[in-house]
């Protein structure tokens, strides 16, 4: 009777972390790894280097979450971007971003926050346990959406970005709950990111230069 107690019970706990993690509340980074995640620049070199433990902190000395939600409004001779992670998958992780070699904004699970653009081409990227990067060019006086999704990892939260439709990205922005704003220690950190993960920027844009390649001879 002991022996069948202590395998029922056994059993039953099993269950209740299977349970847990199907709910992303044990390592709440530790969700299913997405093929696309997979292909994303960072799975080799240079993972070592992103996937550190510093920024996963909630005390705001990176990034200032808010309950409010202002909204922009492009400037003169300006484009406004808004960055969105409706979701709350990998809540905690932080996912940065960036304009080409600067780094702009900050989000974590349910939040956004939006920036001001110089009319032309830039590439776009954002940093996780990998890199995600695009090109997209921008008009004055415009408005701009990029979904700042989050995939599952092994032990972190990856990340991946999309431009979306002005009614995609209303949506979205609508559904993210806090609005994050920068901190110096934050700008400070995002500064060495852009300094050591250029080469990784490139290798991604090269893989959607490729993907979208393949796309074109396969029509």
């Amino acid at each position: 009777m002991k022996a069948n107690s202590r395998s029922s019970a056994g059993a039953a706990t099993a269950l209740l972390v299977l349970m847990l993690l199907a709910a992303g509340l044990l390592y709440p980074g530790v969700l299913q790894a997405g093929a696309a995640g997979k292909t994303a620049s960072g799975d080799a070199a240079g993972e070592s280097e992103m996937g550190t433990a510093k920024e996963d902190d909630d005390s705001g000395k990176y990034v200032l979450f808010t309950d409010d939600h202002p909204l922009g409004q492009p400037k003169p001779g300006q484009a406004l971007l808004y960055v969105v992670r409706p979701t709350h998958v990998g809540f905690a992780i932080k996912s940065f971003f960036f304009i080409d070699d600067t780094i702009v904004g900050i989000n974590r699970g349910s939040s956004y926050f939006f920036v001001d653009v110089a009319p032309g081409k830039h590439v776009l990227w954002s940093k996780s346990e990998n890199v995600d990067a695009l090109e997209m060019t921008f008009e004055a006086g415009k408005t701009y959406y990029i979904h700042q999704q989050v995939q599952m990892g092994w032990g972190r939260a990856r990340t991946k970005i999309e431009p979306l439709s002005d009614a995609e990205g209303a949506d979205k922005l609508a559904k993210c709950g806090k609005h994050g704003t920068m901190q110096a220690a934050g700008v400070k950190l995002g500064q060495e990111y852009a300094a050591t993960l250029k080469k990784n920027v490139q290798e991604d844009l090269d893989r959607r230069a490729r993907e979208a390649a393949e796309a074109k001879e396969k029509d």
